[in-house]
């Protein structure tokens, strides 16, 4: 929620009401009963909702604490029809003459322990009533304090109310005061909030853009983690060259990753080149070692975002170190293919990385990342061309697939149930007319559609349909023409089908060797073919045990 603004309530009162509407309420309400000072206040919020002319002074009416406990359940109880009661009540004494007073010590100084609505409402996001409430709590001489370090300072820097922290700071706030548990910073939250001009007036007033918070995160780390903040990140470095402050590119968090890291993650090309052409370190690794190549190769499948590094990287005259391992030994490579990442693998292979000592990955953590999921349809398809994408790469570039990693791929796709299960004559569908109607209508290349896909057998449908024409097909919009039902049927037909071949060629192999080589090949070839992939990998599983 953004700051509360005041012109879009003009109209907020309505019927005509004096101070005597008010006395008669409170004359019914017994304080030291909870319930009863809920019920007056929730009868209270209702008779300002109509409320016409100027609010009264209210402390005729009412005692500090009692406007106090009015105002903090304005920002607690904000469900439903309460939201817009609670803001209208904050708006209601804001415009009133009440003042909030500080509490004073024994010595007469203000007590800055304190917990207000102004806390509350930051806790609980309700960031719209803020700037009304300052309005109240108008002692910027006084930073209160909560039991977790968050003060009023901290607030206004979140919630963007830029005259607010101007005034804090004529008043000689410290512009670095930390959060006590979070040890956030008035500009952390002023970045998290993408509170740019509140941001900009703490850096030109002393804030340092290196502190870290209880997490380790500095303002860069705070900003690369998230989109579209290219603006704020270069506002920093503007800044800070103009005040010869330097910046800690490289500075880590408690997991040990850097600001690139970060931005890595988010997918920001913008930023990442940025940091790069700042001096940010591209093979800085984490405290697991692994290197911002390692950090994408984990999930992002971004060929663009992978080419950018390498291409950037060469224009500053440094290097990416594309073998580098981690703690467990696994290059960039290795985990782009056992996360099942074909355009990373692709950029990868292209910029040499070394085949020479590429491990495949084991089963133990080939597809891990999907392990917890729950894949249907199309997203069955696109693991299974996918996988078998990235067997294409990496053998082009001459890497010998051998019986262990062909088992792998087989283990992960039986696991996801990546292949066609027999069919009952019931769940046939390839001459359903509501299905053959459909077909016909979508396109898998330009001369094929998806009915002309399913009548063919698969090693016809080899040569016509690539790996990559499958993962387009996958990832295209066009199987949702199809019921649910049919879309399932569909889908893990072409899975079999498309992963016959491979299945196929280790089967083969593998067959001929459990029958000793009495039987001739093309006798051998004609029993496989009438497998499906489920035996064709038990046939290869058996050799494996001999083995």
């Amino acid at each position: 929620m953004d700051v509360y603004d005041d012109s879009s309530d003009e109209n907020f009162y309505g019927d005509d009401h004096d101070s005597k509407d008010l006395d008669l309420l409170q004359q019914e309400v017994d304080w030291e009963v909870e319930y009863e000072r809920y019920r007056f206040f929730c009868s209270l919020r209702d008779l300002i909702f109509n409320w016409n002319c100027q609010p009264p002074d209210l402390l005729d009416i009412f005692r500090p604490e009692e406007i106090d406990y009015f105002l903090l359940e304005s920002v607690i109880d904000t469900y439903d029809d309460k939201y817009y009661q609670g803001k209208r009540f904050i708006k209601f004494v804001a415009r009133s003459s009440y003042k909030d007073k500080p509490n004073e010590d024994k010595d007469g100084k203000p007590s800055l322990r304190r917990t207000t609505a102004v806390h509350h409402a930051a806790r609980r996001e309700f960031l719209c009533v803020v700037n009304n409430l300052f309005k109240i709590y108008n002692r910027f001489d006084v930073n209160y304090t909560d039991e977790v370090g968050l003060t009023h300072f901290h607030v206004a820097s979140m919630s963007g109310c830029e005259d607010v922290v101007e005034k804090f700071l004529k008043l000689g706030q410290d512009a670095n005061c930390l959060g006590y548990i979070t040890g956030d910073s008035p500009l952390h939250l002023a970045l998290t909030w993408n509170r740019q001009r509140v941001a900009e007036l703490l850096l030109r007033n002393g804030a340092n853009p290196n502190l870290a918070n209880a997490k380790g995160l500095t303002s860069l780390h705070i900003m690369c983690g998230r989109d579209n903040h290219y603006d704020l990140v270069k506002m920093l470095f503007e800044i800070s060259n103009e005040k010869r402050q330097i910046l800690q590119v490289n500075a880590q968090d408690k997991s040990g990753l850097t600001p690139l890291q970060w931005a890595l993650r988010s997918g920001n090309k913008k930023v990442t080149e940025l940091l790069l052409r700042n001096g940010a370190n591209p093979n800085m690794p984490n405290f697991e070692e692994s290197t911002p190549l390692h950090s994408i190769c984990k999930e992002c499948d971004d060929k663009d975002l992978v080419g950018f590094i390498f291409k950037i990287v060469d224009e500053i005259k440094q290097t990416v170190k594309i073998d580098a391992v981690d703690k467990l030994g696994r290059t960039p490579l290795q985990l782009a293919v056992a996360n099942l990442l074909p355009n990373v693998v692709d950029v990868l292979l292209d910029n040499n990385a070394d085949l020479s000592s590429f491990v495949f990955p084991t089963s133990r953590y080939f597809g891990e990342r999907f392990d917890s999921k729950n894949y249907r349809g199309h997203f069955k398809l696109e693991l299974t061309s996918k996988a078998l994408i990235i067997v294409e790469h990496l053998e082009k570039k001459g890497y010998k697939v051998d019986q262990s990693d062909a088992l792998t791929i087989m283990t992960f796709l039986t696991k996801h149930g990546l292949f066609e299960k027999p069919l009952d004559l019931e769940k046939c569908y390839y001459d359903n007319e509501e299905f053959v109607s459909k077909a016909k209508e979508i396109v898998i290349t330009p001369s094929l559609s998806l009915r002309d896909l399913t009548r063919l057998q698969p090693e016809e449908a080899a040569k016509l349909v690539t790996y990559s024409d499958y993962y387009k097909f996958a990832n295209s919009s066009t199987l949702f023409k199809l019921s649910e039902r049919h879309r399932e049927a569909c889908t893990e037909h072409l899975c079999e089908k498309l992963s016959r071949g491979f299945f196929r060629r280790w089967a083969l192999d593998s067959f001929l060797k459990l029958a000793h080589y009495p039987l001739p090949i093309l006798c051998c070839e004609m029993i496989v073919e009438q497998l499906m992939n489920g035996d064709l990998r038990r046939i290869c599983l058996a050799t494996a045990d001999q083995s």
